[in-house]
């Protein structure tokens, strides 16, 4: 069924936007505080906005099944809430831990002569650090098949930054800029795209190459861009400025002078070891069955036919216990919380970082009412982003529960026959940009692109993941993004006005890119 836009539907399109683009010039010409907030909740209302002008309705195949119109109003936030909390939940765990994670650290000596004499070694190589930390994170989100897992090291990597006198932008870029750069160019990671290519039949390796070519211009470019402004902030220096770090580790002084920081960095390369192991696909990228045979072989040990390791570490949620949970991280599969290496999900990370996190208060002789004390100060740390993340995900709510984004699709693609790479962008960046999860794109418009495209499908596989990392870099529907602001508190009209000529020339170049392939 091909849909068209009627007179009424399209004034209503037209007051939508209008209305939306007054309220963004508002923010930004009138907003002195709490401008992020503001920002997601225009966002929310263009979504509820967007209700009212098209109906929704799901795809088979190429063929759309339309559903008619269910208008949403602000009577239907509460609803939205729930789903935030269903899409968001393990992201929220990860955070929390996290935050209690480097509270904890902080009160390891060894970790404040880790911090310490890496920022009085560092003192004038701080641009080849910021380009060590940029490539260390980007690889991993590209790779990685968590792309939250990398967060693991980013308060450590800001803290030594800032330490060094570097400003939130350049720390900011450094860590969260070049995790979404790796979105960008996506390679074998992301949990997002095992899922889009599930709803498209697509194989990861399709575009394979395209997409290394995006990761590798993206990161050049980016980080030409991160060096031009930090050789500026080093350039004017501010011995005196402050600048926010939630982590921020002080000073040695006294006894502390003669701690130790190889425990510390045996700790992190231990952690790094292990998310390589758990968080790279051994199996489906390079065809490595060695844990999963492993995995198979413990479970199906059984006394009297009864798969006694199986069944004693459940595989569900719900009946996990402390003990299985444990084991379970180390033996089983699944989006439960247990996971052969290479099919960890985020709960693993969690539960990574609460054992080492208990490793440290023990090395480290902490009083059990301290860890406790630490603990649900860093958790307090991070609330913030972690409500940042929420409100990411109560915009993809918004646009799940009267999925419009599928009729747009639909619309932009009424009576179009051949393979237009600017449509296909199109139609990828507005379906991204109401979808913090990537998962949800393939979801809704997956089967259409695969069944219509299916000659041009390593490109459409390529337009999808480069848009998909191309939004997150300046969307307020980005979770990477909104985490990241908010944890450095910057404000979101200071990053677009530093990422806004990267944008325009990353852009420029998927274009051209797209062009290239499609036409030459």
């Amino acid at each position: 069924m091909e849909t068209t836009l009627g007179i009424a539907q399209i004034i209503g399109l037209v007051i939508v936007v209008a209305l939306t683009i007054f309220g963004g010039i508002m923010i930004v010409l009138k907003s002195k505080k709490n401008n992020l907030i503001k920002w997601i909740g225009l966002f929310v209302l263009l979504a509820l906005g967007l209700t009212w002008v098209f109906g929704y309705g799901y795809y088979n195949g190429s063929t759309y099944q339309s559903g008619g119109m269910s208008q949403q109003g602000i009577s239907d936030l509460a609803n939205y809430v729930y789903y935030t909390f269903n899409f968001a939940a393990d992201k929220i765990v990860f955070l929390l831990v996290l935050g209690a994670f480097y509270a904890v650290l902080l009160r390891s000596k060894g970790y404040k002569k880790l911090v310490n004499t890496l920022s009085e070694n560092l003192k004038g190589k701080e641009l080849i650090f910021v380009l060590i930390c940029s490539l260390f994170i980007t690889v991993m989100t590209s790779v990685y098949i968590q792309s939250f897992i990398p967060l693991i090291f980013v308060p450590f990597i800001i803290s030594v930054l800032l330490s060094l006198k570097l400003d939130k932008l350049t720390a900011f870029s450094a860590t969260f800029g070049s995790m979404m750069i790796g979105l960008l160019g996506q390679t074998y990671g992301g949990e997002g795209i095992s899922v889009f290519d599930y709803y498209t039949g697509i194989d990861l390796k399709a575009g394979l190459l395209y997409r290394l070519i995006v990761l590798v211009v993206g990161f050049i470019l980016f980080n030409f861009f991160t060096i031009l402004h930090a050789k500026k902030v080093l350039k004017e220096k501010d011995e005196k400025a402050e600048v926010k770090d939630p982590f921020k580790v002080e000073k040695l002084s006294g006894a502390e002078e003669k701690a130790h920081a190889w425990p510390i960095v045996l700790l992190f390369v231990l952690i790094f070891v292990i998310t390589v192991l758990g968080y790279v696909d051994w199996n489906t990228n390079f065809g490595i069955t060695f844990f999963r045979d492993i995995h198979d072989k413990i479970l199906s040990f059984a006394l009297k036919d009864i798969p006694l390791i199986g069944k004693l570490f459940s595989e569900k949620l719900g009946a996990m216990t402390p003990v299985s949970a444990i084991m379970g991280t180390l033996f089983k599969t699944g989006y439960s919380v247990s996971g052969y290496f290479g099919a960890w999900n985020l709960m693993h990370g969690s539960m990574l970082l609460i054992i080492a996190t208990i490793i440290i208060a023990i090395a480290n002789k902490i009083k059990f009412n301290d860890f406790i004390s630490s603990y649900a100060e860093g958790t307090k740390k991070i609330i913030v982003p972690v409500a940042a993340l929420m409100g990411a995900y109560l915009i993809m709510s918004a646009a799940y529960v009267t999925p419009f984004v599928t009729t747009i699709t639909n619309t932009i693609f009424n009576g179009v026959t051949k393979f237009n790479p600017y449509l296909v962008s199109l139609g990828a960046f507005i379906t991204n940009a109401f979808h913090p999860d990537f998962g949800f794109s393939g979801y809704l418009v997956g089967s259409f692109y695969a069944a219509t495209f299916a000659s041009n499908i390593d490109l459409v596989h390529t337009i999808f993941i480069t848009m998909y990392g191309f939004v997150s870099l300046f969307v307020p529907s980005s979770a990477l993004l909104l985490v990241g602001l908010t944890y450095l508190d910057i404000d979101y009209k200071d990053w677009i006005k530093y990422i806004w000529l990267f944008l325009l020339g990353i852009l420029v170049i998927l274009i051209v890119l797209f062009t290239v392939v499609t036409y030459i």
